[in-house]
């Protein structure tokens, strides 16, 4: 049973009606001028409806030149207001309420999203992951960017926000002021803690010059930024106190910036611990007078729950919590926990996007900056809907289909639900893969669909059925390439090897494949396997990944002591040895007792032209059409649905 979560607190005198907070995350959903959308407050509104105590938006530009994203708000003048005014009036609609977040990037921005200015920065040091030089900031120029997160914070206060967020966290300007490891100036803003606060100092007064005493200003900061050289949880402990006194309403406890490394980012992925920050909130919340809120890795309400329980923070922020289901806060008031589609933390969709320089998605929830494109309501026109496949996109489109008012039934060849996704689940890391498939059966089962394990659709069962749809996600199969010796013993697949529906021998391994699924195999038997070799045709291994993912399988291969040959071509297999040709030509051999077979997917698509003989509304959808990755399938499952 949860005791805390759902319990009323004040951050100055707001008052918030839970402890779950929407932390700021960057969705690139409005224009290049700084004006709001109605689809950015459509997204953010359908996190109102779903119950959540306090939206903070993402980070306001203070100034049309500080800017990290191209498509992110602004409140630099006075065009801006009316737009953030109508945002506010909806979210008040419910109970929920909203702070602005305000910042500058600093040196993690890059001229082409910033109206083609440099960026500036405390030192003139390079961010290694957006590769802008940035110019040292003037006296002159910090004294106006402090003017600008006043008038900000004054026009935030005229458009109906409940409070304001500084961002002094991840490595922005703020940030870089406070760390050692991007301030290196030796004037007044520079060296000593008193100097390096000063800027806070500074902003921190200006605004409340203009919002007066009473009106909420909260400040975020980045517990340890996992640097050498960098702020540490000491440092935090010092900047904490220091913002108490200045009289701060709340301290948002956050962690790292764009150089840290992956597994302690900002958006943190699948291979981090849950709630790594709580530990150092508990020591802040100590320290201070005000409230404290913790975030990342924290996608479970009972976990938060505890979270608050043990005294570690007053309130939890979950971003990609919300951004996976908008209703978890209502679900888990319900105690509807199955129901709730949970974080994977894949990055594929809020991160991706975002580097992709379009905007913000999520692979578990293709509404996410789309809400106003359909109101999901029940349709005048229901037909009978046949799926054909129980994986990601099949189930997407089943339950989208079923939420609107369609008759639907899923139909799945195999004894389990999941497709390519269940496997994806069993390397070490990604055990959170498996709550997308339970949560969307949980659904289909509340929503009275029908679901046919173990049944494979043929010509007999459609013209049986006669469905008025059908959505044909069977999906693909693994690739097997021509290759002598493919089909021996010892060559299992990478599918049935995660499955356990083979048992891999002691002796030496030979992963052929060197993609996402080859490399999280051979990093999978790792756990009991001693001599593991991984073969690719190219130049690198896993370029299919997402690269911020890549870089923490590159290491966890690394530290698995697996052998890595690239550029070696597979040419034959026998009981006990691979052959490739390396890249100068060359015949070489590896031992190998076991080969995985890891060459990739195809895509399987055996009753497309059956089912058009029958029903004249038949889509194809995800690795049925082209074999790739779960987020597409998703989307298009989703997409199927809307257009029955």
């Amino acid at each position: 049973m949860m005791t805390e979560l759902f319990t009323t607190a004040k951050i100055g005198n707001c008052e918030i009606p839970n402890r779950l907070i929407v932390p700021a995350m960057v969705v690139n959903l409005c224009t290049e001028d700084g004006i709001i959308t109605e689809r950015y407050i459509r997204y953010i509104e359908e996190k109102a409806k779903g119950g959540w105590g306090m939206i903070i938006t993402e980070d306001y530009a203070v100034n049309e030149n500080a800017k990290g994203y191209q498509f992110i708000p602004g409140l630099y003048n006075d065009e801006q207001i009316a737009g953030n005014k109508e945002l506010t009036t909806r979210v008040h609609q419910y109970e929920s309420k909203i702070f602005c977040q305000m910042y500058h990037p600093g040196r993690q921005s890059k001229h082409t999203v910033n109206g083609n200015v440099q960026p500036v920065a405390p030192s003139a040091i390079k961010d290694p992951f957006c590769m802008d030089l940035p110019r040292e900031i003037t006296r002159e120029e910090i004294h106006q960017i402090v003017k600008d997160f006043g008038s900000c914070a004054k026009r935030a206060k005229e458009s109906g926000f409940d409070g304001i967020e500084i961002h002094a966290a991840h490595g922005y300007l703020i940030s870089e002021f406070l760390s050692p490891f991007t301030n290196k100036r030796v004037d007044e803003y520079g060296g000593c803690f008193e100097n390096r606060t000063r800027i806070l100092d500074e902003v921190y007064a200006e605004i409340r010059k203009n919002v007066g005493p009473d009106f909420p200003v909260q400040v975020r900061i980045s517990a340890n930024e996992y640097l050498l050289g960098g702020r540490t949880e000491a440092d935090t402990y010092e900047l904490v106190r220091h913002l108490d006194e200045l009289g701060v309403d709340a301290i948002h406890v956050s962690n790292g910036m764009y150089a840290s490394p992956i597994v302690r980012q900002i958006i943190a992925p699948m291979y981090t611990e849950h709630a790594f920050n709580m530990d150092t909130a508990e020591q802040v919340k100590k320290l201070v007078s005000c409230p404290v809120i913790v975030t990342n890795r924290i996608n479970d309400p009972k976990m938060a729950d505890t979270i608050l329980k043990m005294g570690k923070a007053d309130f939890i922020g979950m971003g990609r919590g919300s951004l996976a289901d908008p209703y978890l806060p209502e679900k888990a008031k319900a105690g509807k926990y199955e129901n709730i589609r949970y974080c994977i933390g894949c990055l594929q969709g809020c991160e991706a996007g975002l580097l992709a320089g379009t905007c913000a998605t999520c692979l578990v929830n293709p509404r996410v900056g789309r809400e106003c494109e359909n109101p999901m309501d029940k349709t005048d026109s229901p037909k009978k809907v046949m799926v054909i496949g129980g994986g990601p996109g099949g189930l997407m489109a089943a339950e989208t289909a079923a939420k609107i008012g369609h008759d639907v039934a899923v139909y799945e060849a195999k004894a389990q639900l999941g497709g390519q996704f269940r496997s994806a689940a069993y390397p070490p890391g990604k055990g959170e893969l498996s709550t997308f498939v339970s949560s969307l059966r949980k659904n289909l089962e509340d929503l009275n669909v029908p679901i046919h394990l173990g049944v494979e659709v043929n010509e007999e069962l459609i013209k049986k059925e006669k469905p008025d749809a059908i959505i044909v996600a069977t999906g693909a199969k693994p690739l097997v390439l021509p290759i002598q010796g493919i089909d021996g013993e010892n060559v299992v697949t990478a599918e049935d090897v995660l499955l356990g529906n083979v048992d891999v021998k002691p002796g030496p391994v030979v992963v052929c494949g060197g993609g996402e699924v080859g490399g999280e195999t051979a990093h999978f038997l790792t756990q009991s396997c001693q001599d593991i070799t991984l073969i690719e045709m190219r130049d690198d291994i896993l370029n299919d990944m997402f690269p911020l993912m890549k870089m923490c399988l590159v290491d966890y291969i690394k530290e698995g002591g697996i052998k890595v040959l690239t550029g070696a071509k597979v040419s034959s297999i026998t009981e006990n040895q691979v052959s490739f040709t390396d890249s100068e030509g060359n015949l070489q051999r590896v031992p190998a007792a076991t080969v995985v077979s890891a060459f990739g997917y195809k895509a399987y698509n055996p009753l497309e032209e059956t089912a058009r003989k029958y029903c004249s509304n038949v889509q194809v959808i995800g690795c049925a059409v082209k074999a790739g990755n779960a987020l597409t399938a998703v989307r298009e499952g989703y997409e199927a649905a809307l257009a029955l």
